[in-house]
């Protein structure tokens, strides 16, 4: 029984953050590099029709596209983890309020994994104090759950024995 528990556990772990990813995917798709940039901006143009201002004009327009791109994926980035983030600490704290042995663990360890799904594909896209709070808030409800879950065990292991 404990081996069908831990399977269990595992496949909610590998799941949640799997269904958060491609949810936000099907509701907030990820910009297409192709729709931003066309073969334009990358064929070099024969070297007769080239002139200084031409070259220009194609340099000004490859660095709109990149920025309109990057705008873009930012925004889906951000959807991402204002997705993955609060998804992964309700299924934390979830997983502290249910008692059947495979589905906590699994709620507890996939809220983990998501939350860390949610940090690892936006990282370098978040201020700092977004950072900051988000983390502090993630640690105060995994120490939650680790006094809840862990607390009331010894408390059951105190008045057991």
């Amino acid at each position: 029984m404990k081996g069908i528990n831990f399977a269990i556990a595992m496949g909610i772990a590998i799941l949640l953050p799997m269904l958060v990813f491609y949810g936000v995917k099907t509701f907030s798709p990820a910009p297409n590099w192709e729709d931003y940039h066309t073969g334009q901006f990358f064929e070099e143009p024969p070297a007769e029709d080239i002139t200084p201002a031409k070259k220009a004009e194609m340099a000004r327009q490859r660095e709109e596209a990149s920025a309109r791109y990057n705008a873009a994926n930012k925004q889906h980035q951000m959807h991402l983890f204002f997705t993955a983030v609060p998804v992964g600490l309700i299924a934390v704290i979830a997983g502290t309020f249910i008692r059947v042995p495979a589905l906590a663990p699994g709620m507890v360890f996939g809220g983990i994994v998501t939350l860390v799904e949610g940090y690892l594909f936006n990282w370098p896209e978040l201020s700092d104090p977004i950072k900051f709070v988000s983390l502090l808030t993630a640690l105060i409800v995994l120490g939650i759950t680790a006094y809840r879950k862990l607390g009331s065990d010894e408390k059951k292991k105190t008045l057991d024995g």
